[in-house]
């Protein structure tokens, strides 16, 4: 069956363009879901980040309590791109090997991944750290304090945070304009 030179050409095309935009549909579990310049994430570390923030500020634990974690509203992301564009290279090399320090330390004593322990292993390691934190500062230390309280000001700093749990109204703020005023003598 011969083919017209304008079909030919159509179907060169659309095979050229699913060759390229091919890579852009594949997804990598090893690769970060942000784009960062200056710093490299390896093999679990972006989920080992994401366990960290949702149990440094969990989700609501009761049906009652339906607030959202630091990991839904993506405070650990924030954390990232906060130490990649913001923090000079000495310290994003600081913050690197206290993430690889953190690993090396959840697979010592656990024997898996921080993503992979269950929600009381991670709490325990979380608060041996934290009283830990008055000891000399170290590259681990270092990471721990600099992600905790990026995560907290990205969780503090979210959309969901401050339209749904602590409302946030532009300044001057709202206009009583018929309150009743009392005559002090």
């Amino acid at each position: 069956m011969p083919i017209s030179r304008r079909t030919a050409l159509k179907r060169v095309f659309i095979v050229a363009g699913g060759v390229i935009f091919l890579p852009a549909c594949l997804h990598h579990k090893d690769k970060s879901t942000l784009a960062l310049r200056r710093i490299r994430l390896e093999g679990d570390q972006q989920e080992t980040l994401e366990a960290l923030a949702d149990t440094l500020l969990p989700a609501g634990s009761s049906p009652s309590d339906r607030t959202l974690g630091a990991q839904a509203v993506g405070a650990h992301l924030f954390a990232l791109k906060m130490i990649d564009d913001c923090y000079p290279d000495t310290q994003q090399q600081l913050f690197m090997r206290g993430l690889e320090a953190f690993d090396e330390q959840v697979r010592r004593q656990y024997g898996k991944s921080f993503g992979s322990c269950d929600q009381k292993q991670r709490e325990n390691l979380v608060s041996a750290i934290d009283a830990s934190a008055s000891e000399k500062i170290n590259d681990l230390l270092f990471f721990f304090r600099e992600n905790k309280n990026l995560v907290i000001r990205g969780y503090l700093g979210s959309q969901y945070f401050l339209t749904k749990i602590e409302v946030y109204e532009l300044v001057p703020g709202r206009w009583h304009g018929c309150t009743p005023v009392s005559k002090k003598s």
